[in-house]
């Protein structure tokens, strides 16, 4: 059933945008609580804090182009001109100013016509920001920690953690090697170093019998498959309320580590073990956002035991 259009506009008459979008959410398709719904709502509330930074109503709009040419422009600001957000919150606001015009609440629809931004296929490139890989290794358990780092800081493909064993890394930790004979060495970071230290211990290493031997992670036996190391993830990610995106995202937040310390196009080509330096090109374009490449203020110092959170 319909929410009332005389409660929405008695709410919206009162500035109780909360309460009137929540109304509005039951128009959506999907469970109440779904992944839908909550994608949209997001949306929507992302319009009413421009409304109240602007100081300006949701109904009336005198001059629809200018609203949401005003808006769009806000959104590019905000959102650092990611083309692929900035898109999906237009399409949400249209969204909503269609339901309202359903219900009789909105003569017009301000965002009809609005042209979004151009996807530039740098920016759907997925990545983990140095903020977002902070925080999953502040949630992090000593395995976690370091499957983390393997991609963060690494580099390594989902299959090279996943066949990776403790014969490939370096009796000092600091360096691995992937590939077999014919593969690539990689430098360890300190942070990926004392991960390593850690999770060999809890691996049976001892000052008498060494390092352990295999694979780092297994399942019974066997290798880790693709999909219980993407499980593994996402997992953290849900605890982090970091948002979930594929292993090669974490490669690429290796690249734009080792860019923002100055690597050249071939040293980021032969860390990584991309195909060409071709490959790199996007993630320089990605280089320049100070939102993927700023390191947080406070991190959790390597080698730190994991706290209640970690499993």
């Amino acid at each position: 059933m319909p929410p009332s259009p005389s409660t929405l506009r008695r709410l919206l008459e009162h500035d109780d945008l909360d309460a009137a979008l929540d109304l509005l959410a039951t128009t959506l398709p999907g469970p109440p609580g779904g992944a839908t719904r909550k994608n949209v709502l997001s949306g929507w509330r992302v319009l009413v804090r421009w409304l109240r930074t602007e100081d300006r109503r949701l109904l009336g709009v005198t001059d629809p182009a200018a609203f949401a040419r005003a808006y769009a422009d806000w959104l590019a600001a905000e959102y650092h001109e990611v083309a692929a957000t900035v898109n999906n919150r237009l399409v949400q606001a249209r969204r909503l100013y269609r339901v309202l015009a359903e219900l009789g609440l909105a003569e017009a629809n301000p965002f009809d016509g609005v042209q979004g931004r151009t996807n530039m296929a740098h920016e759907r490139r997925p990545v983990y920001s140095a903020g977002e890989v902070a925080r999953l290794l502040d949630h992090a358990s000593a395995e976690e920690r370091v499957l983390v780092l393997l991609g963060a800081h690494g580099g390594l493909s989902g299959p090279e953690v996943r066949h990776l064993t403790f014969e490939d890394v370096s009796g000092d930790r600091a360096h691995l090697r992937v590939g077999g004979a014919s593969g690539r060495t990689v430098a360890c970071t300190p942070e990926l170093q004392a991960a390593l230290d850690a999770w060999a211990r809890l691996s049976g290493e001892t000052p008498l019998y060494g390092a352990p031997r295999g694979l780092l992670f297994r399942h019974g036996e066997a290798p880790l498959t693709d999909h219980e190391l993407r499980a593994k993830v996402f997992r953290l990610c849900q605890r982090a309320e970091v948002p979930y995106k594929a292993w090669h995202a974490l490669r690429h937040a290796a690249g734009l580590k080792l860019l923002a310390e100055q690597a050249t196009q071939r040293e980021v080509t032969e860390a990584l073990g991309l195909g060409g330096r071709t490959a790199v090109r996007p993630l320089i374009q990605l280089s320049s956002r100070p939102d993927l490449t700023a390191r947080p203020e406070r991190t959790r110092r390597a080698g730190k035991k994991p706290g209640k959170d970690s499993h």
